[in-house]
Order: C-alpha cells, then sequence, then structure tokens
C-alpha cells in the first residue's frame, strides 16, 4: 500500500507536469517561427522549443523532488546521488513537431535504481495521454492491452526510419516483407498504438534512453515485451524490439539479433 501511495504521488507531479508542457505545445504547434538546428546524427532535429520545454520540467521536478537525479536528451544530467532518476524527452518526434502532424510526444519517466517505476506519453494535439499504474496501462483513465499475435504476414509494424537501419535492404528481404505492412515515422507514438493493441510490433535502432524510458512500463503494463534485439533488457544497446506477444517476440529475435 505504501508503494502504490509513493507512485500515486509521482504519477500526480508527472501529469501535473504534462499539462504544463500540453500548453506550451499547443501554443507552438503550427507556429513557423520555431527555430531549427541539426544535431550530430543526419536525421535528428531539435528547436528552440526541446530547450525551453526540457528547462521547465527541470524546475517542476526540482521544486519537488530536489534530491532527484535528472537525465534529459537536450541538457544533460543532474547527478543528485540519488536512487531515483527522472528521464526527459521534451519533444519525441520533432520532425513530425514542425510538420504539424500530430505524432510527436513529449516523454517523462521515473526510474527507481534500474527499475522503470513510471512512464508518461503525452500527444496533446490528440489528447491522448498514456501512463502505467499499479501494473496496468492506461490511455485517458481507460486500460489498454496489447493484442493477440495470429501471424506475421498478417503483423502490422511501426518503424520510425529507414535510415536507423544499417542494412535495411538486406532486412528487408529477410524480415521486414513478410509483414503485412510497415507504418513509418511514428516515433513513440508507435509504441503506444502497440501498447493499445491497435499495431503488433515497433523495432528501432540508434535509440537513446531517454527515446524509450517512458515506453518500457508501459509496454510492460500493457502485456507487451520489449527488448533490445538480441533479447538483453531494453537500454543495454542502441536497439529495440517492443512487442504483443512471445511468438512474434521469438520471431523478431531470431532475425535482427544476426545484424546488431
Amino acid at each position: 500500500m505504501q508503494k502504490k501511495k509513493i507512485i500515486s504521488n509521482y504519477l500526480s507531479l508527472a501529469n501535473y507536469v504534462a499539462d504544463t508542457i500540453a500548453i506550451e505545445i499547443k501554443k507552438n504547434y503550427k507556429h513557423l517561427n520555431i527555430k531549427l538546428s541539426k544535431k550530430c546524427s543526419s536525421y535528428q532535429v531539435v528547436t528552440d522549443l526541446d530547450f525551453k520545454i526540457e528547462k521547465i520540467v527541470r524546475k517542476l521536478i526540482s521544486f519537488k523532488f530536489p534530491d532527484h537525479n535528472i537525465v534529459g536528451e537536450e541538457l544533460g544530467s543532474i547527478d543528485k546521488n540519488s536512487e531515483y532518476t527522472w528521464i526527459i524527452d521534451p519533444i519525441d518526434g520533432t520532425k513530425a513537431f514542425i510538420s504539424s502532424i500530430p505524432v510527436f510526444t513529449f516523454l517523462l519517466s521515473l526510474k527507481y535504481k534500474n527499475d522503470y517505476l513510471l512512464g508518461l506519453v503525452d500527444q496533446p494535439i490528440l489528447n491522448e495521454r498514456f501512463w502505467n499504474y499499479n501494473n496496468k496501462a492506461y490511455l485517458n483513465n481507460k486500460v489498454i492491452k496489447v493484442r493477440k499475435f495470429t501471424n506475421i504476414s498478417s503483423s502490422i509494424v511501426a518503424i520510425t526510419d529507414p535510415v536507423m537501419f544499417k542494412n535495411y535492404n538486406l532486412l528487408n528481404k529477410k524480415l521486414f516483407n513478410k509483414f503485412s505492412f510497415i507504418r513509418w515515422g511514428t516515433d513513440a507514438l508507435g509504441y503506444m498504438r502497440c501498447a493499445e493493441g491497435i499495431i503488433d510490433a515497433v523495432i528501432e535502432r540508434d535509440i537513446k534512453i531517454w527515446d524509450i524510458a517512458a515506453i518500457i512500463p508501459i509496454i510492460k503494463a500493457s502485456g507487451g515485451i520489449i527488448t533490445t534485439w538480441d533479447n538483453k533488457p531494453p537500454g543495454t544497446n542502441d536497439t529495440v524490439i517492443a512487442c504483443n506477444d512471445k511468438k512474434m517476440h521469438k520471431i523478431l529475435v531470431n532475425t535482427l539479433q544476426n545484424y546488431l
């Protein structure tokens, strides 16, 4: 009971933070004066709003829990030598945000030691907020679950960008063309579609911890599986498989582990 109460307090803060950030995102959505710059990766970009949002989130967390660690995509780490670490991705899917395509999300996670306690994924334009609590996953207060796997040929899989894959053409022959179809450009929202039982899997690489920290507990709470391509805990390398079923997971691992 005590643990549930503690996590409930953290979830309350996460929702308050997400409400605050949703206002900023809605205010800046479809604005053409957003300043844009490229990161070191050829397909990653950042805006001045990414930095502004992360600063707001850090301030809100530090006010409530000044002793907690914070890790963010844009502003690095604050190490307070705490067992608790908040992980922030201010705008996951910045290209989608700039293009006014509402598949971008705000991501916030809380990690206790090596356990991802809490994840929150918010898409304020669609008014969709996902989180986990007490071993269940939610979309706007409704419990969500992954769907049952039937077969590989009827599977729908989400991938953000083919540029992520070093051996895309080979993987397409060995695995990708076996799916019903691939939906490109979904970013973190693709994982949530898996969690709510709309698609079967997400496959990605070149992933950083802030890209998946919020996703990990939500996928698990929805009954899904999330690992690296070689079936290790997510975050131990830059690859990710999230899917609905052990059978689907085995098919994906058997192929993808050969392409690390």
